[in-house]
């Protein structure tokens, strides 16, 4: 009998050992804001003013705020109070510009026949703190980033007035990382700049001060944040961070976001859902894998296990957004 027992027990010891700091459990941690919200979805804004491809914003009133799908449509969401605003502004998910506005191309324009609805909003928006207004749609500027054989880079920026080379260092509000591809701007005689990439498109990671990280290994790269950037390699999706490090292997799937894709069979763009992977954000991120979600800390460990929580959105000001039982709440991140 104690044989038997002192094996249980160093059984037992084993196992608590084994998980401890290994992989984390929904169990584990307190709630901030209880799961009482009904959203379809929680997803961060796309911002299509710093860079491309997609990035999150950073800046002062659009932090923080996220975009919830309801039943009659799309609404913002303060990820730190619950509080949403302006819903069902937007059919379609809309995303965030340089100049403050959310738009979405697609949203018919009957939705802005009403002036007073179009204030309301607004307002809404105003009340919950955010300086995200609306906006029926507009064109801007996109930024490449492009290192040249020696490994400067620089920044091409291209909007309806022509193309700018601005120094990389001179551009606001980049995060610490930027997905680079190695090419060069040709001036033609418009006035407009031949974009030629090299390396077979392949991409790179830099940091915003001009650095080369990686070398161009990658078939994609995105959602830059000062933490890491995700990129991409077979189809798969990973994340690279500051010191050029895959802390999160090339394993998961793209699943947030959506573009305009070429389909070569009908010659003709359609809107393609489900391009990106999510950002990282404090010190973890949301990924997924054959239908299940999990949460990864930075060194490779599990904050939430894979299946444990329904969806999850990006961690922003010490609290994570989760979908169980059906229902939205946000979780304190552990101290």
């Amino acid at each position: 009998m104690k044989r038997f027992a002192a094996l249980a027990l160093a059984a037992a010891l084993a196992a608590g050992l084994a998980g401890c700091g290994g992989s984390g459990t929904l169990k584990s941690m307190d709630w901030a804001i209880e799961p009482a919200y009904e959203f379809e979805a929680v997803e961060p804004v796309a911002d299509t003013g710093l860079m491309t491809p997609w990035t999150v914003s950073t800046r002062a009133g659009e932090a923080g705020y996220y975009l919830a799908k309801t039943a009659g449509g799309w609404a913002v969401l303060n990820a730190l109070t619950g509080d949403t605003a302006a819903a069902g502004a937007f059919l379609n998910r809309p995303t965030g510009c340089g100049d403050g506005h959310l738009y979405d191309p697609e949203s018919p324009s009957w939705q802005w026949e009403d002036p007073a609805k179009y204030d309301q909003f607004n307002a809404e928006l105003e009340a919950i703190g955010t300086s995200y207004r609306l906006e029926v749609g507009h064109g801007g500027s996109s930024v490449i980033f492009l290192a040249d054989e020696a490994g400067t880079i620089t920044a091409t920026a291209s909007s309806d007035m022509g193309t700018d080379h601005p120094e990389l260092s001179s551009l606001k509000g980049l995060p610490g990382l930027v997905p680079v591809r190695q090419g060069r701007a040709v001036s033609t005689d418009d006035g407009w700049d031949e974009i030629i990439i090299e390396r077979d498109g392949r991409w790179a990671v830099a940091s915003s001060d001009g650095r080369l990280l990686t070398d161009f290994v990658y078939e994609d790269a995105c959602m830059a944040t000062d933490e890491a950037v995700a990129v991409c390699k077979e189809g798969k999706w990973g994340y690279v961070d500051a010191e050029g490090k895959e802390i999160v292997p090339c394993e998961y799937e793209a699943f947030w976001g959506k573009k305009q894709q070429k389909n070569e069979a009908a010659g003709e763009f359609e809107w393609v859902e489900g391009v990106w992977p999510a950002p990282f954000t404090e010190g973890c991120v949301v990924v997924k894998q054959n239908g299940q979600t999990g949460v990864l800390n930075a060194d490779g460990s599990w904050l939430l296990k894979m299946g444990e929580a329904e969806d999850a959105a990006p961690a922003f000001g010490g609290l994570l957004w989760v979908k169980t039982e059906g229902k939205w709440g946000a979780l304190k991140l552990p101290a």
